[in-house]
């Protein structure tokens, strides 16, 4: 958040009775501290925060213990480093004296949270009380800031008092603090009762907060949903946010849409971590294998180490019918990360074609491990079990892949419903 400034003013001093030689002292003072203060607020708007900061404490040397000097210095330090305690120190002292300075008063609830000033942070809240009351906006930016802390107790004491009329945001904000203490169901519901309730706006960060809490469970046609509703408000939508776009339409199935996104993100940030990783995923999973390869190269140029690049090479190799050099690339992939799911299931795969089952079936039951609801290990799984000659291991994962595949197939399908699904 940028901080805002007062306009450029002439600085008001208390009278006292001074003499002559006084009182011309601190006329020079007050003018240069003046001329130092305005010009520290141009160097802040011209974003020179060292120049603004030096110029600031120049005022403050001229006079001491002023409180638009030292607010502004404050905010000035604190810009520079929300955890300074001189930011700190100096924002306290003038609390007082800007008592209906939101701005301030948020920065200095983060301040004493960063810093580890919970008793003073509990006394700030007591403080703000009356005026979250009166100001709904503030005390929601209140809660935002307890939220960014992960306290989530407090967060839901200020939450539960502020105005029943702005049901939806509070809903909204119910369930982040929901999804942050693990209770995910819960935090479904309330998110999709406020967005009945039409919270959070489309234009809104709340909107992509949202989107990325149902990114997070895994919701994912609902996250590209929020995701859409909020690219459509913001055409400059950084290159990491349609990433995880893409990712979304990877993760319900419509790969088509995924493969358009990711070459699109690809195209202004070609060094996009996992990017091109993930483009051959696609291309995979839409039946184009050597058009996956080069873009497996290129992520392994980026990351020489991303075990999951080498995972889907030994793949290509598997369809290729390259067993060793299949087997190559799944050494050096499970050196990488032993607990990768997908390096299990391409050594299941291999080992059932090389006909060693007892193999196949340690290699796919560790893909569960790490993947309980794959449905292609479920099948391996019951065709290497037949082969063992367990006819009882065989039925129970045939009928528990039948019902995980049948589940992702309707999950895709109400998906590409719910994006063909022209908006209301």
């Amino acid at each position: 958040m940028t901080i805002a400034l007062l306009f450029w003013f002439a600085l008001a001093i208390t009278p006292a009775a001074l003499g002559a030689q006084q009182k011309a002292v601190q006329r020079t003072n007050q003018a240069g501290a003046e001329q130092a203060l305005n010009s520290a607020l141009g160097a802040y708007r011209a974003g020179r925060l060292d120049a603004a900061i030096a110029r600031a404490r120049e005022a403050d040397a001229l006079l001491p213990q002023n409180p638009q000097i030292r607010l502004h210095l404050g905010l000035f330090l604190y810009e520079k480093s929300a955890d300074s305690l001189e930011a700190q120190s100096l924002m306290e002292s003038v609390l007082d004296k800007f008592p209906s300075n939101n701005d301030l008063a948020l920065r200095l609830l983060n301040s004493y949270l960063l810093t580890g000033g919970d008793a003073k942070a509990g006394q700030l809240l007591e403080r703000l009380r009356e005026r979250m009351k009166a100001d709904s906006r503030f005390a929601f930016n209140v809660v935002y800031t307890l939220i960014h802390h992960s306290r989530y107790p407090q967060a839901k004491n200020e939450i539960d008092q502020i105005s029943k009329s702005l049901q939806g945001e509070v809903l909204f904000i119910g369930g982040l603090i929901e999804f942050g203490t693990g209770r995910n169901k819960v935090a479904v519901d309330l998110f999709q009762r406020a967005g009945q309730l039409g919270f959070p706006p489309p234009d809104s960060r709340q909107m992509l907060t949202l989107a990325a809490a149902y990114f997070r469970l895994r919701e994912f046609p609902q996250a590209a949903q929020e995701y859409e509703a909020f690219f459509s408000h913001h055409s400059d939508a950084l290159p990491e946010q349609r990433f995880q776009l893409g990712l979304c339409y990877y993760g319900y199935g419509d790969f088509n849409r995924a493969l358009q996104q990711m070459l699109e993100v690809r195209k202004v940030a070609p060094k996009m971590p996992e990017v091109n990783l993930y483009l051959a995923s696609i291309l995979i999973e839409l039946r184009r294998p050597e058009e996956a390869r080069p873009y497996l190269s290129a992520e392994l140029e980026r990351d020489a180490a991303s075990f999951k690049s080498m995972t889907k090479l030994a793949y290509l190799e598997y369809l290729a019918g390259n067993d060793e050099l299949c087997r190559r690339w799944l050494d050096q992939s499970i050196s990488g990360d032993p607990s990768w799911f997908e390096t299990h299931m391409v050594f299941g795969l291999l080992y059932s074609r090389l006909g060693d089952y007892e193999k196949a079936v340690q290699s796919l039951e560790a893909c569960l491990k790490a993947e309980p609801e794959y449905p292609k290990a479920h099948y391996q799984l019951s065709q290497a079990y037949r082969r063992l000659g367990n006819e009882e291991k065989a039925k129970q994962f045939l009928e528990s892949y039948t019902r995980l595949q049948n589940a992702v197939t309707a999950r895709t399908q109400e998906a590409l419903g719910m994006r063909d699904k022209a908006p209301e």
